[in-house]
């Protein structure tokens, strides 16, 4: 750092230092050339019933791939995307189609459950189980501190089951170790808690006060518990103690940021108290893009549908997503016919997100060249996913980091040498955004014995 820049940062003080700072450390880097400092987004997208791999693959491209002994990377700016992707047309750049990399590893059926974003097998079909680490998307965003450090959204639960409204277990991240992230249903709800320290009404203002001065009492009395505890007992207190300063010292920033939070809030429209699920996801999505826009979070996880959810909102009101992963048509349609209109709905509303991303400047580019979407399913590639390959939409620049953006990518199949797994995948993304982990996630047993290595990243996707 030169010393204009630092005497520049020294000077700010109080909201100056919380709402300047970051913009003046993007300034400088971009002077210095340097892309290290601009914030990178993260954006993690669910869908329940597998996402098809013939489905997102250009049909001018299928002949040419079927050779699965060998790996293919190929520039998608000379071929036109598949229907149900055809959104994405105008950001094609910044397009990345991956193929191939398998995750027999996880559980096999219809979710994966944390496995999905965490690369280890489940107890059953059932239940999801234990966490056994932080999964792909938490442990990225921990790397880009924000006041929410990382934000789910849910259209339904847990995809076997599971409820529509509130806190909601989906069982797919994980803060670490035996640690859910619980996600939130209710779109009106998470307004609240996203927007609302700066956009409350005066009565829920007043509400939100009265919990603040709440937790400072709890601080306050478990700081003085802790002197009269057994020593084995003072860990537990300390855990309790920490939540509730990390949450004071979030909504302590929120009231520093409170005009910015007012300009990026989302209008509150009647979407966010609605019934119709196609109305709550798009709420969810305008929620995620200020958010991240607002620099409220650098991460953002969205669990699409489940398979109990009845797209009525497309006109499919005769089945629900289960029933059509099993072939059965509905209102007229193919069973085939509503999967891909499911698909065509929701890379519209990621084609939305993006271009509110782009829209954004940062450094000598947009907020959509330091983001990274990621679009894909908790059952591989099937509605019955066996993880013979788990395929992936990928939208955004990924901030340079990697070798995604503009292609389609197809790693050897699997048994094939050179075969990857998801672990090496999400291995190549850690390393990329600088988490050196030798290698993320459970291995193959099955490739293993077979000699196949499955450890460390994937060279051709890196920078």
């Amino acid at each position: 750092m030169n010393n204009s820049r630092r005497h520049f940062l020294r000077g700010l003080t109080g909201t100056g230092a919380i709402l300047l700072g970051p913009i003046a450390n993007c300034l400088w880097a971009t002077a210095e050339g340097s892309t290290k400092a601009m914030p990178q987004r993260f954006v993690f997208l669910l869908k329940s019933s597998g996402l098809t791999p013939d489905a997102i693959t250009p049909p001018s491209l299928k002949s040419a791939i079927a050779d699965q002994s060998r790996l293919h990377r190929i520039a998608l700016k000379d071929h036109a995307l598949p229907k149900s992707l055809r959104a994405l047309e105008p950001f094609k750049e910044q397009v990345g189609i991956v193929r191939g990399f398998s995750g027999k590893m996880c559980l096999a059926g219809h979710t994966a459950w944390f496995g999905a974003l965490g690369v280890h097998g489940s107890p059953s079909e059932n239940s999801g189980g234990t966490p056994i680490r932080a999964t792909l998307d938490t442990r990225l965003s921990a790397r880009h501190p924000s006041p929410f450090k990382h934000i789910a959204l849910a259209l339904r639960g847990s995809a076997v089951g599971g409820g529509m409204r509130g806190t909601l277990y989906p069982g797919l991240s994980a803060w670490g170790p035996g640690r859910e992230v619980p996600y939130q249903g209710d779109p009106d709800q998470a307004y609240h808690q996203l927007f609302g320290s700066a956009m409350a009404s005066q009565e829920k203002r007043l509400s939100y006060d009265l919990e603040s001065d709440m937790f400072d009492f709890l601080s306050a009395d478990i700081t003085r518990l802790q002197s009269n505890v057994p020593g084995s007992e003072k860990d537990k207190l300390e855990h309790y103690l920490k939540a509730f300063e990390d949450l004071q010292t979030r909504r302590n920033k929120l009231a520093r940021m409170k005009d910015v939070i007012q300009r990026g809030a989302p209008e509150l429209t009647d979407k966010y108290h609605s019934e119709v699920g196609v109305d709550r996801l798009e709420s969810h999505f305008i929620l995620a893009a200020s958010s991240l826009i607002s620099g409220l979070t650098h991460g953002v996880t969205i669990r699409m549908d489940g398979l109990e959810h009845i797209y009525s909102g497309l006109g499919i009101t005769e089945q629900n997503v289960h029933a059509i992963g099993h072939e059965t048509g509905s209102n007229g349609r193919t069973s085939l016919e509503c999967r891909d209109l499911i698909r065509e709905y929701h890379i519209k509303l990621i084609a939305e997100l993006a271009k509110k991303l782009q829209n954004v400047p940062e450094g000598d580019g947009t907020m959509l060249d330091n983001t990274m979407i990621i679009y894909m399913s908790d059952a591989a590639e099937a509605h019955h996913g066996s993880g013979i390959e788990w395929p992936y939409v990928i939208v955004g620049g990924c901030g340079g980091k990697l070798r995604i953006p503009g292609h389609y990518i197809q790693a050897p199949g699997y048994h094939q040498d050179g075969h990857r797994t998801i672990g090496n995948f999400y291995t190549s993304i850690l390393n990329a955004y600088g988490d050196p982990v030798e290698h993320y996630g459970n291995l193959d047993i099955t490739l293993e014995k077979r000699g196949i290595s499955q450890r460390g990243p994937v060279s051709d996707l890196l920078a």
